[in-house]
């Protein structure tokens, strides 16, 4: 889909996966990384054995088909084999603070200068300008600053965000569709286009309609643990079964079905099929209308019944049922997951040290242009020769100066 077009990627940890969203889409990502390494070579988890720069499973689960040089843009030589790139490429995603590449000039003007029709992708914390721009930050930060954290975790408790680090995925992600966004804009200017992606704004959009709670309702939703607030009522949404848990609104479809199932298990009379119009339950009771047994009576034997249940015995009940019931799926049981390894989801990888791992797949299935991995995490410098010597004809000697020391040393490793 992508195949047309060049990216350079010349992000960290905090703006891996756009670039690899581009790539998965068939663009040519050239990923960019100073002498040392992208600081996600050195994020845990670790692979027990091998180099120290090639051992990071984090730096292998956001890099996949991209090309990896090497470049020490404190120097000339460095600065300009980026331009020289620029000037081939379509795409430039960065996750350097604010200014800091107009610092070197490689900012949006210096490179818009090297070529009219780039699409330059800033990502930072909060953005390139503004109160927070210059602020400090950690995902945990910019989860609470944004407003997530306000809406997760029980009320007796301190405000917790997602268990695993999220913001920046998300940032990522944004960013991707904000470069393309921007491209077709570029497509009918003609002109260079500048994408300012803020995680703090992306992280805003997470929270769903709590965003809009105050306009819509006159006050924000709170935290309220494994419940839901709706028009000032409460409702259970996360349940323990039998292995864990499993989540669902108490829709009208959903709670005549359960109610139904209950019944038929004797944890409820049989007069409660006749005794409400289930199917109008949830909403009378939303607006205040008069019901013959209670919610928190409801409630009673819909956790009894689900408390027998598996997670996947529920799952498949409400599917047959239609309606939407959904497993607590830990990190393992995800692995597992029928649908998953019914639709061919996960790939198999091959670690550095030649050891292979099942890992997540594409994120989508394309049948007139199918998308598919080209190529594994580059090593630190892996295609300096080919990208600099086959792109730009640099010499060995100018290939030395413009990678600093590592590009030295990984030059004759390359593609």
């Amino acid at each position: 889909m992508l195949s047309p077009y060049t990216v350079l990627d010349l992000t960290d940890d905090r703006g891996e996966l756009a670039a690899m969203i581009l790539g998965d889409l068939g663009a040519d990502v050239i990923k960019v990384e100073p002498p040392q390494g992208s600081t996600s070579r050195r994020m845990a988890p670790f692979l027990p054995h091998g180099p120290e720069l090639e051992r990071s499973l984090h730096y292998f689960a956001f890099n996949r088909n991209k090309r990896g040089i090497t470049l020490d843009l404190s120097g000339d030589a460095g600065r300009r084999a980026l331009l020289r790139l620029t000037e081939r490429s379509d795409f430039v995603i960065e996750s350097a603070r604010p200014r800091e590449m107009s610092g070197l000039g490689l900012g949006f003007e210096g490179l818009r200068r090297a070529n009219s029709r780039i699409v330059y992708v800033a990502i930072t914390p909060f953005g390139q300008d503004g109160p927070y721009a210059d602020l400090a930050s950690s995902d945990l930060t910019v989860a609470a600053m944004a407003g997530p954290m306000s809406v997760q975790g029980d009320p007796g408790r301190a405000p917790v965000r997602v268990s695993a680090p999220q913001v920046w995925l998300h940032a990522g992600a944004e960013a991707a569709v904000g470069a393309l966004t921007a491209h077709a804009r570029m497509l009918c200017t003609g002109e260079a286009q500048f994408v300012d992606v803020s995680a703090q704004t992306v992280m805003v959009w997470t929270t769903l309609n709590a965003a809009a709670a105050y306009a819509i309702q006159g006050h924000d939703f709170n935290r309220s643990g494994p419940f839901s607030q709706t028009r000032g009522v409460t409702l259970q949404i996360v349940y323990d079964c039998a292995d864990g848990y499993v989540t669902f609104m108490p829709d009208a479809k959903t709670l005549e079905t359960v109610v139904r199932w209950c019944v038929e298990d004797g944890l409820a009379p049989e007069s409660w099929l006749e005794d409400e119009d289930w199917m109008s339950y949830t909403l009378n009771h939303l607006h205040g209308k008069p019901v013959t047994h209670p919610l928190e009576e409801v409630m009673v034997p819909i956790n009894r019944y689900v408390l027998t249940r598996t997670k996947n015995q529920l799952l498949e009940m409400a599917i047959s049922e239609g309606i939407s019931i959904a497993p607590v799926y830990t990190v393992e049981e995800l692995t597992r997951f029928r649908q998953l390894e019914e639709r061919g989801y996960w790939l198999t990888a091959p670690l550095p040290g030649e050891r292979q791992v099942q890992a997540p797949g594409l994120f989508a299935r394309m049948s007139e242009t199918p998308m598919q991995v080209r190529c594994w995490p580059p090593r630190l410098g892996e295609h300096n020769a080919d990208v600099l010597g086959g792109m730009l004809g640099y010499s060995p000697a100018e290939i030395e100066a413009a990678c600093g020391r590592a590009g030295e040393a990984s030059n004759g490793r390359g593609g």
